[in-house]
């Protein structure tokens, strides 16, 4: 016997419709035309089919164009558009772009989205947001890393490009704002094999960096090598006092293999913390270099303070020699390959013990 005061609601979403659209439950016991064997004749449906189709075959004349040494004109290589950011993130099994990335005004992202133009609360969006939250801090890709605009970048913002400051940053500079150039023009992005450095930083050998925001104010992080050593990093813990001393422990991380120290890479006195990172410090692991900040300072002595610094190319030698030394590490101590041409295999920690872990730290982050 059915309960009576007991409602059964199954939502069900057209998969055919450009966008969202809930198809109704006929409390009338008939069939919907969208869940019955009808639902070929549905006007959508069949422009979707149709289309599906014409992309096979065009897919099936350009193989078959390749097999037969057929040259393919550079316009038949564009019919068959780049993947979409949700199918590179494995959200959606095959999917391609045909707004060249301009997510904004694409309607199937927009169905991916809740009312508020939030993706995680939409219905379909909070298991998969928690998915992408669990990967690997190095395979949270920005989508302008998926896109090819910058070398890597990797997401903050849980994918919401709508309010990620960085995404309108990188707008205004494609679409060629003066300002935003030029001050973009400044900083470099210096690669070093595997590893990201910016060309503004003093970075300190134990590799935290300062950042230079006033005549009495700098802030100050950790390095991208640093990041990738610790591993997944879970909060900070900020030390008591309110002067710190260059090479002195500065702030603590709890990481997912254990916690660590940091050092000071200046004399100074705190100004500032980075709260936010008490309660989640995912974005050192994500953007050491920007909203991974850590401390502002007052610094005793600027001048001195960055004499024994490095920056530029010096930064770029004394780090590629980091990562030589990390690799002959690795590879001798611990028995992990390192990938042709010196890169660091991505995640190093879910491939060594915690003993091999502590010992890594102890040799590059402290004295």
């Amino acid at each position: 016997m059915k309960c009576p005061f007991l409602e059964e609601v199954v939502v069900r979403y057209c998969k055919a419709y450009p966008i969202r659209k809930l198809i109704p439950s006929d409390l009338s016991g008939t069939m919907s035309l969208c869940l019955s064997e009808g639902h070929v004749q549905c006007t959508e449906y069949q422009g979707v089919a149709k289309g599906d189709g014409e992309k096979s075959k065009e897919v099936n004349r350009m193989k078959v164009a390749r097999e037969e040494g057929v040259k393919v004109t550079e316009r038949e290589h564009l019919s068959t558009e780049p993947l979409c950011i949700w199918a590179k993130l494995g959200v959606v099994p095959e999917r391609h772009c045909t707004l060249d990335y301009n997510c904004a005004e694409c309607e199937f992202n927009q169905s991916l989205m809740d009312a508020n133009g939030k993706y995680a609360q939409a219905p379909d969006m909070f298991n998969i947001i928690e998915r992408l939250r669990r990967l690997p801090a190095s395979e949270r890709k920005c989508r302008y890393t998926l896109m090819g605009e910058v070398s890597y970048k990797l997401c903050p913002n849980n994918y919401q490009c709508g309010t990620c400051e960085y995404d309108q940053a990188m707008q205004d500079a494609l679409y060629g704002h003066p300002k935003v150039v030029g001050r973009m023009a400044q900083v470099k992005r210096i690669k070093v094999r595997d590893f990201l450095i910016l060309s503004h930083l003093y970075f300190h050998k134990k590799h935290t960096w300062v950042r230079i925001m006033s005549d009495d104010t700098v802030r100050v992080g950790l390095d991208d090598f640093a990041q990738r050593l610790l591993g997944q990093i879970e909060g900070v813990e900020f030390l008591p006092g309110r002067e710190l001393r260059k090479g002195e422990f500065a702030w603590g991380v709890r990481c997912k293999m254990g916690d660590a120290q940091l050092l000071s890479p200046i004399d100074g006195t705190v100004k500032a913390i980075n709260e936010e990172l008490s309660k989640d410090g995912s974005s050192l692991n994500t953007d050491p270099y920007g909203e991974g900040w850590v401390l502002e300072l007052q610094p005793f002595d600027l001048r001195e303070s960055l004499e024994e610094l490095v920056k530029g190319d010096s930064a770029k030698d004394w780090l590629e020699a980091e990562i030589d030394r990390l690799s002959q590490r690795i590879a001798s101590d611990i028995g992990v390959t390192v990938a042709d041409g010196g890169q660091l295999i991505h995640a190093i920690d879910e491939k060594i013990d915690g003993r091999q872990w502590r010992n890594l730290i102890k040799d590059f982050l402290l004295l």
